[in-house]
């Protein structure tokens, strides 16, 4: 999930003209910044993202509510992934790159990266924390190392620290991938991330098998 969430960060900020879509709060700091330098319709989708990811937000608490299916949300997020993939090869294909389906499948991106966001607090232990902002993981792993270097049986700490890692790595690879690809098929390259949250959602008791870290 970490790898996705960077992927597609990356990518749409890659080729959407610096467009967030894991790091919603990031497209405040982008907004500002191209109504300064140059004011056209096409810079509004930084700030259109914000209210199109609390939907998101919203939406999935109230789904999680009702249905209380944690493989269908999860599932959901690569549904929008390939939809926005799918979307984008079309528009590809026809030399399309600009417009309102273009910007109606920049926020779908938006709103999967959204339901990811809140897959961390509402399933807090099916991830290690945050997959999609990184920020508070780096914090968390310094004081975790620091913590476990300075007292004694701070065994768990470590344990901290080895998952801080595993996001912070996944996320780090996740945004090299993105950007690489991303510059030369552009967002056709959705379809990646969207292929792996949808087979690990369906075979990931099959194929990794729960272990606890010792």
């Amino acid at each position: 999930m970490a790898f996705s969430a960077g992927f597609v960060d990356t990518s749409t900020f890659t080729v959407a003209d610096g467009l967030f879509s894991a790091h919603i709060t990031g497209n405040f700091v982008v907004f500002a910044y191209k109504l300064c330098h140059h004011h056209t319709l096409g810079n509004f989708a930084n700030l259109v993202s914000f209210p199109v990811f609390i939907s998101a937000v919203i939406l999935t608490s109230k789904i999680n509510s009702i249905y209380k299916n944690e493989k269908v949300i999860f599932v959901s997020i690569g549904i929008l992934l390939m939809i926005a993939g799918l979307t984008a090869f079309i528009l590809k294909q026809n030399h399309i790159e600009t417009g309102f389906i273009y910007h109606l499948m920049l926020m779908l991106i938006v709103f999967s990266m959204g339901i990811q966001n809140t897959i961390n607090r509402l399933f807090p232990n099916s991830t290690f924390g945050s997959t999609t902002v990184m920020t508070g993981n780096v914090t968390q792993a310094i004081l975790d190392f620091f913590s476990y270097i300075s007292l004694p049986n701070t065994f768990e700490k470590l344990i901290n620290v080895k998952k801080s890692l595993v996001l912070l790595s996944g996320f780090l690879t996740g945004c090299i991938a993105g950007a690489l690809i991303s510059s030369t098929f552009g967002l056709v390259s959705m379809l990646i991330p969207a292929t792996l949250i949808i087979v690990f959602a369906f075979f990931e008791r099959l194929i990794i098998p729960k272990i606890e870290l010792q």
